[in-house]
């Protein structure tokens, strides 16, 4: 049996892999017209978000067995025609979890702080301990969009950091899962118009896409902030950018971007805007936990 790895994957699982006397092809790097002439030997391919994989690749796996998805979300390959071809799709839902949950709450702590401007100008040479007025998380409302596994944790941890109370926007939630946190569940307009702090921790559909823009900004409160976990084009960046920049917002936070890489933005210019390269599941422990848990699917799927 052979697999297809298209993108950085951990060693953990290529070794649970390999243990099996599984072929594991490593093809970093490669591009998408390279790859589909590669899949057509392999029985298992196993991507990240960075790989879409839809009709023409999944046509060309002949042999495919599964595709795995080393994380959460799926939005870049065609799952239903991916099944309709027998072919078995894998993830890791509750992979990053801790991981994601945890840059989310750093990333509020550095804008409220604004921790990057405050270190790029003491390295450069300025010492001014009144230049870098904050906020604090103790005492605010905290508005969720998708009370997840990932947006749960981050509001069990703001929670501890003393948040007044947490309203989500999320109408799939069921009430018993937010009674667990004490969470109100609020439509998208009312949680905006009452947070101080808006964290968004919701998959990229047609129904999300540009949830966030022009007039739903409009909504929030004067000198709030809107901090984006989910995926890139949930928010509208150029709506994002005139917040930013008029004073509207007094701060966002982003690990996705609507195009990735982007080439450059506006918004990087603002010393009031934070971002980190889509790095959400980026720790050791996640990326151990995602490779073996999605070798273990991939062997299953394998017969293995």
């Amino acid at each position: 049996m052979k697999v297809l790895v298209t993108e950085l994957y951990n060693e953990a699982g290529q070794q649970m892999l390999k243990d099996k006397g599984v072929e594991v092809t490593l093809a970093y790097g490669k591009s998408h017209d390279e790859l589909v002439a590669m899949v057509p030997e392999y029985d298992a391919l196993i991507v990240r978000a960075a790989t879409p994989v839809q009709k023409d690749f999944i046509d060309a796996g002949k042999n495919l067995k599964s595709i795995g998805m080393a994380g959460i979300g799926l939005n870049h390959i065609d799952v239903e025609y991916a099944k309709s071809k027998g072919i078995k799709v894998l993830n890791v839902p509750d992979g990053s979890t801790t991981a994601v949950s945890e840059l989310a709450v750093g990333m509020i702590l550095t804008t409220l702080r604004k921790i990057p401007k405050a270190n790029k100008d003491v390295k450069n040479g300025t010492w001014e301990k009144t230049a870098y007025p904050g906020n604090e998380i103790k005492g605010k409302t905290i508005g969720i969009c998708s009370l997840g596994k990932i947006g749960f944790r981050v509001a069990e941890i703001l929670l501890a950091f003393g948040a007044k109370e947490i309203l989500t926007y999320d109408p799939y939630l069921k009430q018993e899962i937010a009674d667990k946190i004490g969470a109100k569940i609020l439509p998208l307009e009312e949680v905006l118009k009452q947070a101080d702090i808006v964290t968004i921790h919701t998959p990229l559909t047609p129904e999300t896409k540009h949830m966030i823009g022009k007039d739903q900004i409009a909504l929030m409160k004067d000198g709030s902030y809107l901090f984006n976990l989910g995926r890139g084009g949930i928010v509208e960046e150029t709506a994002l950018y005139e917040a930013l920049k008029s004073g509207k917002l007094k701060g966002a936070g982003v690990d996705v971007m609507e195009v990735e890489p982007p080439k450059s933005s506006p918004l990087f210019e603002l010393d009031n805007f934070t971002v980190t390269p889509h790095i959400g599941a980026g720790t050791e422990e996640a990326q151990i936990y995602i490779s073996e848990s999605l070798a273990r699917q991939t062997l299953e799927a394998l017969g293995l």
